[in-house]
């Protein structure tokens, strides 16, 4: 799930500039209502049929006593193709608790690895926070990105195949890659969130949002 593009995290990757940021709402729904959310999203957004992806993640954290927390997510397509690069995703803090705000923003820039760039980011001073698989499905309306994911745990270190889901909820995420300070693109996200309602609700509190975050 990447800032720019999805494309799903193969082939041509996108190099983020650091003067864009995202603009992004999340909210989570039961697995029981789903379907209905498949539904709505298919007959809102652009590709039809819907599309499915499966993604590698690791998230990788470095801190100091007066140092902020910094966050680095790696991720890879899981594909039979063995061309598809892994992506590096820098997030930045997101800005929070401001009602009058349409959405969320954070700053993010995405790079393209020739291969896991694990061993590199420790050598940098990161540790690996958590990894995961995540599975779900990826829509576009206009430049407007929705991603429904569901976190799944590796159960065998043998077999990188069996995962089983962690919780019984999906994560919704809408967001708009944009230039910084252009606010339009933050009521497009909260106009669009406007047609999911009720069946998920969307929220700016920041507390909130790192309750239903996988980061």
């Amino acid at each position: 799930m990447e800032a720019a593009e999805y494309t799903p995290l193969s082939g041509n990757a996108v190099i983020s500039s650091a003067n864009y940021q995202e603009y992004f709402l999340q909210g989570s729904i039961l697995d029981s209502e789903i379907h209905k959310l498949l539904d709505r999203l298919q007959g809102l957004c652009d590709n039809i049929p819907r599309e499915q992806f499966t993604d590698q993640e690791k998230m990788f954290v470095v801190k100091g006593p007066n140092v902020p927390q910094v966050l680095v997510k790696s991720c890879k397509a899981l594909s039979k193709r063995t061309d598809w690069p892994w992506q590096i995703k820098y997030i930045g803090t997101t800005e929070s608790g401001d009602r009058a705000k349409s959405s969320l923003i954070r700053s993010c820039v995405t790079v393209a690895s020739s291969k896991d760039p694990t061993k590199f980011l420790e050598e940098l001073g990161f540790k690996i926070q958590s990894e995961m698989v995540t599975k779900g499905f990826f829509f576009r309306k206009g430049r407007i990105k929705i991603t429904v994911t569901k976190l799944h745990k590796h159960v065998s270190s043998q077999d990188q195949n069996k995962v089983e889901a962690i919780t019984l909820s999906n994560l919704v995420e809408v967001s708009i890659f944009a230039p910084a300070g252009q606010e339009k693109a933050g009521e497009e996200v909260r106009q669009f969130c406007e047609q999911l309602k009720p069946l998920v609700a969307f929220d700016v509190d920041h507390r909130k949002l790192q309750q239903l975050a996988p980061m």
